[in-house]
C-alpha cells in the first residue's frame, strides 16, 4: 500500500504574513495608517515595520507616506511654510534629474532627517540672521498695585517692536584678523529699536553671543539659540527676542486676510511658552512696600538663566 500524503499538492498550506496577506498593496496599508501620522508618531510607526515587509517596504521607498509625515511633522513649528514651500520646490528638481530617481533615493524620508539635524543647530550664521525680523520684548513691565502690593507686571505680555533687523554692513562679513582685541568676528547695524535713535550696532562671534548697542557703552551681552519650535531667540539680562515665523511667500507683497490670520496665531504660538511659565517671584534688592515685598512677574527660564546668577 502507497502512502498517501494527506495534502494534496493543490491544498498546500502557504505561511505568509497575516498583515501583508490582508493589505496587499503598499498604497492599501498607507491609506488605512494615515491618520495615524502626527508629529510625534514615527517610533511608533517605526516598530511596525517588524511585524509587516509591506509596511517596511513603505518605511523605505514611499514618498507619500514621508512627505506627510514631514508635513504633520513640520505644520507646529517655526518656519512652517517656507520650510514646505521650499521642500516641494526642491522635489519637483529631484524629480526633473534622472540620476536622482534611479539613485533609490526616498526624497521625502531624507529630507525629514536633515530637518531634525539642523533643529539641534544653535548656531546661526550672519547671512541668515540678516533675514529674520525679531518680534523684541522686555522682560520687566511697568509695576501695579495689587491688593496693596507693589507687583511688575511682564513686559513679555507687550511687544516693544515687531520690526528689529541685524543688517549686514556694506561690506562683506569678514571674520576678525588673529591678533585683533575685538571679541566679535560680525558687525552690522540694528534697525526698528525702540529707543529709535540711529547708530545702534550690533557685533557677534562665531559662538552666537551677540551684543549691540552704541559704542563704546553696549548694552549687556547675549546669546542667539533655538526655541523648541525650531525657531530663533536672542536674549540678555534685559530683554528677550523672537524671530517671527515668515509668512508664505505669495502673502509678501499683498497681506491678505488668510496672511493676517497666520501672523496673529504665529504671534500667539512665539511667546505662549514663556507667558505660560510665568511666576511671581520677588524681586532683588527691592524694599518693602506696605510691608510686603515688591514682586515681577517672570518666567522660570529666565530665573534659570546663567546671564542673571
Amino acid at each position: 500500500m502507497t502512502d498517501i500524503n494527506p495534502i494534496s499538492e493543490q491544498h498546500q498550506v502557504v505561511v505568509c504574513d497575516p498583515i501583508d496577506f490582508t493589505f496587499t498593496t503598499p498604497e492599501l496599508i498607507l491609506n488605512i495608517i494615515r491618520p495615524l501620522i502626527d508629529a510625534n508618531s514615527l517610533p511608533a510607526l517605526l516598530s511596525l515595520s517588524t511585524i509587516s515587509s509591506t509596511f517596511l517596504q513603505i518605511i523605505r521607498t514611499s514618498e507619500t507616506f514621508w512627505k506627510e509625515l514631514c508635513h504633520q511633522r513640520w505644520k507646529e513649528k517655526w518656519g512652517f511654510h517656507r520650510r514646505w514651500e521650499e521642500a516641494l520646490k526642491h522635489y519637483d528638481v529631484f524629480n526633473e534629474c534622472q540620476e536622482a530617481r534611479d539613485s533609490r533615493v526616498t526624497f521625502w524620508r531624507q529630507r525629514y532627517f536633515e530637518q531634525e539635524q539642523d533643529a539641534t543647530r544653535q548656531s546661526i550664521s550672519p547671512r541668515e540672521l540678516n533675514l529674520l525680523t525679531f518680534d523684541f520684548r522686555f522682560w520687566i513691565g511697568q509695576p501695579t498695585v495689587v491688593d496693596e502690593r507693589i507687583v511688575v507686571k511682564s513686559g513679555l505680555l507687550q511687544s516693544a517692536s515687531k520690526d528689529i533687523r541685524f543688517l549686514n554692513n556694506e561690506e562683506e562679513h569678514q571674520v576678525v584678523e588673529e591678533g585683533n582685541e575685538d571679541w566679535f568676528s560680525y558687525r552690522g547695524a540694528l534697525t526698528g529699536h525702540p529707543c529709535r535713535d540711529p547708530g545702534i550696532e550690533w557685533f557677534m562671534n562665531e559662538s552666537s553671543i551677540i551684543q549691540w548697542g552704541f559704542r563704546p557703552n553696549l548694552w549687556p551681552k547675549g546669546e542667539i539659540r533655538r526655541t523648541e519650535l525650531w525657531g530663533w531667540e536672542i536674549r540678555n539680562p534685559n530683554v528677550v527676542m523672537r524671530a517671527i515665523d515668515p509668512l508664505p511667500s505669495s502673502d509678501d507683497d499683498n497681506a491678505t486676510e488668510e496672511g493676517n490670520d497666520l501672523n496673529n496665531n504665529s504671534d500667539n504660538r512665539l511667546w505662549k511658552d514663556l507667558i505660560d511659565s510665568l511666576e511671581n517671584v520677588p524681586m532683588r534688592n527691592a524694599p518693602e512696600v506696605n510691608g510686603y515685598p515688591v514682586t515681577a512677574e517672570l518666567p522660570r527660564s529666565f530665573l534659570e538663566h546663567p546671564f542673571v546668577q
